[in-house]
């Protein structure tokens, strides 16, 4: 009899642990171990000098847990995403290399439809001859100070005759405080740059520590499981992770777009502007074109989309493009030419939400709207054979 019950209690329970369960993940689901793996684009691979580049001939996925997108970025024999080309220059051809981050590498946009391909495109129906464009994207990791680190080791080996920065407001800056400057030189400047928190793994980024909520195989996977670890983890602050495995730019997000607390920010801004310096005295010793271009965050147009960076110290209303105005002004001390698209997406409302619902990228248009300014800003500054 009392074995009965003691089966009977253990049925009970785990009949609530499946109710319990299935509940969760229909009304509040988490993000399994899994989930996470295949959420994550694969096309990442280790570098010596880097905290890392692009897998040369691979297809890598790009699908978001929300569904904004489920599609392949190609990248080629040389590493970089797009088309093929060779080394060495074709005599004739203008070539502009294209740097930037996830932005410019183009997460969650087809093929043919990221911003260096767009404004290529716009710059061949102008009768722009013997024109190729590279896009660089990832290929030369995320932040500025690995940007210069891998112009001094391969960009400038491209002989470019026209580098454009694609600088993304929101973590351009920021993202120096998850970067470690490994060897200096003379003037005290990186030779290699590499993250104090994360690693390539099989194609993935992923942080040097897994997450508490992941070490355990089976429980990974568990709906409940993960979200008492999260009650826990926000109630109580236990299972989080060493701070030396947390990067500034995550413990204070959003702050880099308020003059109220972007000082948190101010040695990341100091030596991105450091780098940035250096980045134009480079080009201008190889007599090369440099244009800057700012990219806005979404919810500085769309105060709507703020949702999803949860707790984020938001922009003042009546300044909410206070960090493009910081930056440009920088960037003119130190001589450097830069296009601001904030103003050109808040003109363009009319053809809709130039960025992803749930995913902080820029779609199709939003790409598409970047390079016709950033082709309209080449046509007028720079001599092209036609």
């Amino acid at each position: 009899m009392k074995s009965r019950k003691v089966i009977f209690f253990f049925l009970v329970v785990l009949i609530g642990l499946v109710i319990a369960e299935f509940i969760i993940g229909k009304f509040k689901p988490q993000i399994t171990f899994s989930q996470a793996v295949r959420y994550s684009i694969d096309c990442h691979e280790s570098d010596p000098v880097l905290p890392f580049s692009l897998r040369k001939n691979f297809n890598c996925k790009m699908v978001n847990y929300f569904g904004d997108f489920n599609t392949q970025a190609s990248i080629n024999s040389l590493g970089y995403r797009g088309k093929e080309f060779q080394m060495e220059k074709k005599e004739g051809t203008k070539r502009i290399l294209v740097l930037g981050d996830s932005m410019t590498f183009g997460i969650g946009v087809s093929d043919g439809e990221t911003y260096p391909e767009k404004f290529e495109e716009v710059l061949k129906e102008n009768k722009v001859n013997n024109i190729e464009v590279i896009n660089a994207g990832y290929a030369d990791s995320f932040s500025p100070d690995s940007y210069l680190v891998y112009l001094k080791n391969r960009g400038l080996k491209l002989k470019p005759d026209a580098i454009i920065l694609g600088f993304f407001v929101w973590n351009d800056m920021t993202d120096l405080s998850e970067t470690v400057w490994e060897g200096k030189d003379e003037k005290d400047l990186p030779e290699k740059v590499i993250s104090c928190c994360r690693v390539v793994d099989q194609g993935q980024l992923r942080g040097k520590e897994i997450e508490f909520k992941y070490k355990y195989p089976i429980l990974r996977e568990s709906q409940l499981y993960l979200s008492l670890i999260e009650v826990v983890k926000n109630k109580f602050g236990f299972f989080q992770p060493p701070k030396s495995m947390v990067a500034k730019r995550d413990q204070y997000q959003g702050c880099i777009l308020n003059p109220s607390c972007i000082d948190n920010f101010r040695q990341e801004e100091e030596k991105t502007f450091k780098v940035m310096e250096e980045i134009k005295k480079l080009i201008d010793q190889n007599d090369i074109f440099l244009l800057t271009v700012l990219f806005p965050v979404d919810y500085q147009l769309y105060p709507e989309m703020g949702f999803k960076y949860g707790s984020t110290l938001y922009p003042p209303d009546d300044n909410k493009n206070f960090i493009q105005k910081r930056i440009g002004e920088k960037l003119s001390g130190l001589g450097i030419s830069f296009l601001d698209l904030y103003p050109v997406y808040d003109r363009q409302r009319n053809r809709g939400n130039p960025f992803f619902t749930y995913d902080a990228h820029l779609n199709s248009l939003g790409h598409q709207i970047a390079g016709e300014e950033i082709a309209k800003y080449l046509l007028e500054h720079l001599k092209f054979d036609r």
